[in-house]
């Protein structure tokens, strides 16, 4: 019996799935909150939090930088994105998120003939902010303020790289520096690591699996000036500085396993064409006037509870896609029970605009808009 490369992989990614069913209710809810750089489990891109992030074996190009790297692989020049949230708009504080990334396919082309001949794999770079505005200083002896203000910022900085190994694998990683700023020079700083895997198969390469496993780090912790406040020795008139030690806290942790199906509608050219026909002009989803995706994806978090999120796509060709999603977490329908803002329905619509006549669609303006329900302030 010979055994492939690729049965041997699906074999370990259907491994990975019965393991994780047997623990689906595993969530740590009673380590829940312990984790620190917590804005590292927030997706700033708006064509996977129209889904809820049931898109991790689906998601393909630069916004697959959050969701599961594997996905950047399929950038085939340069990509670049950016992106604003409103986060948790329905309170009033005024958080707001401003994201961008650039992905470069590295190749090489013969010098005769134009064509690829060598794949060097995908390079990004992708960068976070989360402000918070101006907030007002106090202390114990200023509750009333009158101090100033300070403008907390968290942020993180990420080095990517994907690589189709052949067809059906694609892998990716990233690096990312890891930022908190507080008050009076009061900052934590870190290092995180992402890592992903995506499996696609069937006649058009219209099923998937992905697996990625995020924010894997060394625990952080608060250092500097902010944590120091001066003191009189007793019996004396010497004024020290004592320093408080912060306590450490670790990386938000977490496994996500997912699967998707496109449903293809042919049109045009290739209505009549027969389905060997078709494989054998190597046509894919991007080919297809309509498709219609199914997607489901399963997160173990380490530090709260586990999220299962249900997903549905339609795509008319590459110009104009909508979608929906629903997460659902144990407990959700409880205030006192519930540990994430953003569980129940999603939504988000993205619109194609061809810059090149010629480029079949390749060369694009993309826009994305989406929405998150949230469990409190008003569902925003």
């Amino acid at each position: 019996m010979k055994i492939t490369v690729k049965t041997l992989i699906v074999c370990t990614l259907v491994g990975v799935f019965s393991l994780a069913s047997t623990c689906v209710m595993a969530g740590n809810r009673d380590r829940t909150g312990q984790a620190g750089a917590q804005h590292l489990l927030i997706d700033p891109w708006a064509k996977t939090n129209g889904w809820g992030n049931a898109g991790v074996a689906e998601i393909r190009g630069l916004e697959s930088i959050y969701s599961n790297v594997a996905g950047m692989s399929f950038v085939n020049k340069t990509e670049f994105g950016f992106s604003h949230t409103r986060y948790l708009c329905g309170s009033g504080a005024g958080i707001s998120i401003n994201s961008f990334a650039i992905a470069q396919a590295l190749y090489k082309k013969d010098k005769e003939s134009g064509l690829k001949v060598k794949d060097y794999g995908v390079l990004g770079l992708s960068f976070f902010s989360m402000g918070f505005g101006s907030i007002e200083r106090t202390s114990t002896t200023q509750p009333e303020g009158n101090m100033g203000s300070f403008s907390p910022n968290l942020m993180y900085i990420g080095l990517s790289y994907a690589k189709s190994f052949n067809s059906f694998i694609h892998g990716g990683a990233t690096v990312k520096l890891v930022s908190e700023t507080g008050a009076d020079d009061c900052k934590a700083m870190g290092f995180a690591l992402d890592v992903g895997i995506q499996y696609q198969a069937g006649p058009y390469n219209n099923f998937k699996i992905g697996v990625t496993m995020k924010n894997i780090g060394f625990p952080i912790s608060y250092k500097g000036d902010g944590l120091s406040v001066r003191g009189v020795v007793n019996t004396t008139d010497h004024e020290l500085t004592l320093e408080q030690r912060s306590a450490e806290a670790e990386m938000p942790a977490l496994l996500t396993l997912g699967l998707s199906y496109d449903f293809l509608i042919w049109g045009g050219e290739y209505k009549d064409m027969s389905k060997e026909d078709r494989k054998f002009e190597g046509l894919t989803r991007d080919d297809a006037a309509h498709r219609i995706t199914l997607a489901a994806s399963f997160t173990a978090n380490s530090y709260s509870r586990d999220v299962f999120a249900l997903g549905i796509e339609y795509g008319f060709m590459r110009y104009f896609m909508v979608r929906a999603g629903y997460a659902i977490e144990a407990g959700m329908w409880k205030t006192e029970t519930c540990t994430t803002w953003y569980s129940g329905p999603s939504a988000g619509v993205s619109v194609g605009v061809p810059l090149v006549k010629k480029s079949k669609g390749n060369t694009r303006l993309v826009l994305d808009y989406a929405y998150r329900f949230t469990n409190r302030w008003k569902g925003c």
